[in-house]
């Protein structure tokens, strides 16, 4: 993915996130990589809250292994992330309007 194609679908996955956090964890991995492919890390970028939170909820099922889950691990995973969304929504509201900001035109 070249940088101009990131910065697009940066921009995609900021205004999803900001409407809804459906497929919050997803989501945001996805950012961080995009930062990562955009700054070489996301670190100290405007990607930075996104490694900070894929960093610390990289222990928690994604979309895709969800299904093989169970019920009580889910559960503990929704709380879990809810708890992330929560703490962490300024920031990343904060983010994603920096990133739409700055990438909004390519």
């Amino acid at each position: 993915m070249n940088d101009e194609s990131s910065k697009r679908k940066s921009c995609e996955l900021a205004k999803a996130l900001l409407t809804s956090n459906e497929d919050y964890l997803d989501t945001v991995l996805a950012l961080s990589f995009l930062g990562n492919n955009i700054h070489g890390q996301c670190w100290e970028t405007e990607f930075h809250i996104f490694g900070l939170i894929t960093s610390e909820t990289d222990h928690l099922p994604l979309k895709k292994v969800r299904q093989h889950c169970s019920d009580e691990l889910l559960s503990k995973s929704d709380s879990e992330i809810q708890e992330t969304i929560n703490y962490y929504s300024t920031q990343v509201h904060a983010a994603c309007t920096e990133i739409l900001e700055k990438y909004g035109n390519v």
